[in-house]
């Protein structure tokens, strides 16, 4: 079996089974719903945190073996979309925050409940024991560097309907590397976000290009999904071929691969990633300063009503939560606020990419609802799981509110 990490262990204990991230009313913060999941199934002990903390904790006692575990149990381990809305309003806290009461923000997140489930799903990846479409993705990461089993060949494809040639980052030196990352590499819908973004990024003059086939997948969905050795494969790639190319200033497309790059990257390569000294963003922090400095010139304002879905990994998780408003407000577009957003923002159910649960959750359908509720005409966000689970929604209910994605609001706006 893997070993436990010690700090898997101390939060494990931590745990003290409150049940607050089964039912959960913060009255001060309007934070009525907590885990999506628990709310879109059967909402059975084993779909939230502390029914898998419990679980985690008898096999660390050895009362529990994998072996033993059955489908169901698996299922409801891979069904964590591994949003971090638990943890964010996880009840415990550092002795000396009770001291600040009520203005305490929990913000401690002394259990990270997303560290526990990966390491629940890396022994079940260890016994072999992965759903069967976790598997095959697995499987395609493994062989093709990409979850969709497409060759490598391909990764700079949405390149050729652009009417200028973006910089091979393996061949010419550029002071910006655009990390597209698999998910807008491949998909058709998702290809459309990035070529808006490229075109913002030649009208604003920014120099910079892409490693095309030479691309790696930042390994960050891989690890989510257990396989912590193919992650540090991804990740050890990454190292050489940022250092051999002396990239220093990365963009992503994707908060993921972001998330992979500013927070798992350090964790598991410690210094020989850190002391690379590589500066990393978002994309749309890049938009944002683009547009403060003057070197995006906004042409027309947008008559549109907007609410903005925050993406996880991007907001939750690393606290990027400004910079997309910011670029949404400058397009002149009225933002209104969903009851749910910011830290208290409710999934998009992003991890139907790669598997639908037993109980056949719609996660993305309830988070649409609440975006209808706000009466916008389009809902908008900034990574590409989220616009496509976002528009499976709109197609479930049957909706005609349109979801774009941030390049392609401004790109609205700049021509």
């Amino acid at each position: 079996m893997v070993a436990a990490p010690e700090n898997i262990k101390r939060q494990v204990y931590l745990c003290t089974r409150c049940g607050y991230c089964r039912d959960m009313v913060r009255a001060r913060d309007d934070t009525e719903r907590l885990c999506p999941i628990r709310e879109t199934t059967s909402g059975f002990e084993l779909y939230i945190a502390r029914g898998r903390n419990w679980i985690a904790r008898q096999i660390l006692e050895g009362k529990l073996s994998v072996k033993d575990l059955t489908e169901r149990f698996i299922d409801a381990i891979y069904a964590c979309l591994l949003c971090g809305n638990c943890t964010e309003h996880c009840l415990v806290l550092k002795p000396d925050s009770w001291e600040r009461f009520p203005n305490n923000l929990y913000e401690d997140h002394l259990i990270d409940n997303c560290n526990i489930t990966r390491f629940l799903r890396s022994l079940i990846v260890e016994e072999g024991r992965p759903p069967t479409e976790i598997q095959e993705v697995l499987q395609n990461y493994q062989n093709y560097s990409n979850p969709y089993g497409e060759p490598k060949e391909r990764r700079d494809a949405w390149t050729k309907e652009l009417d200028f040639k973006i910089k091979n980052a393996v061949e010419e030196k550029c002071e910006v590397l655009l990390y597209v990352g698999s998910i807008a590499s491949y998909h058709e819908r998702n290809q459309k976000g990035v070529q808006a973004l490229a075109k913002i990024l030649h009208l604003a003059n920014v120099d910079f290009g892409i490693l095309g086939a030479q691309e790696e997948d930042s390994g960050g969905e891989v690890r989510d999904l257990g396989e912590e050795g193919l992650f540090e494969e991804f990740a050890n790639r990454n190292l050489e071929l940022f250092r051999k190319h002396n990239i220093s200033n990365v963009v992503c497309v994707s908060p993921h691969d972001y998330n992979a790059f500013v927070n798992y990257y350090p964790e598991v390569l410690g210094e020989e990633w850190t002391k690379l000294n590589i500066k990393i963003q978002h994309y749309t922090e890049l938009l944002a300063n683009l547009i403060s400095s003057g070197k995006l010139t906004i042409k027309r304002k947008l008559n549109k009503k907007v609410t903005y879905h925050d993406p996880c990994d991007l907001g939750r998780k690393n606290n990027i939560f400004e910079a997309p408003r910011k670029i949404i407000e400058a397009t002149g577009a009225k933002l209104v606020e969903m009851k749910l957003s910011r830290r208290n923002s409710y999934c998009c159910g992003g991890g139907a990419l790669w598997y639908r649960p037993l109980d056949k959750p719609q996660v993305e359908v309830e988070r649409i609802k609440q975006a209808m509720e706000t009466q916008a005409d389009t809902v908008v966000t900034a990574c590409p799981v989220c616009t496509q689970m976002l528009e499976d929604g709109v197609k479930a209910v049957g909706n005609k509110i349109k979801v774009m994605e941030i390049p392609e609001i401004l790109l609205e706006a700049l021509i």
